[in-house]
């Protein structure tokens, strides 16, 4: 079960590596897209996400969930079941 401290970190860590960036500052409730994310980025972030913290995210629209809470909500949709 990953809790939302280390997926909060997981999002983190993936925004640095799509964005080739060193440190990377969002809040939980701050849009993905304000952190600078297209289309294309959203979508290799899920991808991020899921290789750091092994949760299948499967087909999901990053735009459904533009918020790191709104992500974490997913996430723990997924992992209860």
């Amino acid at each position: 079960m990953v809790d939302k401290d280390e997926f909060r970190a997981a999002v983190i860590e993936g925004i640095k590596r799509v964005k080739n960036m060193d440190s990377v500052t969002i809040a939980d409730d701050e849009q993905f897209t304000d952190a600078g994310l297209d289309s294309l980025d959203s979508m290799n972030l899920v991808l991020e996400v899921e290789a750091i913290t092994g949760l299948n995210f499967g087909e999901f629209d990053l735009n459904d969930a533009n918020t790191i809470n709104e992500f974490y909500a997913k996430a723990e949709e997924l992992q209860a079941g």
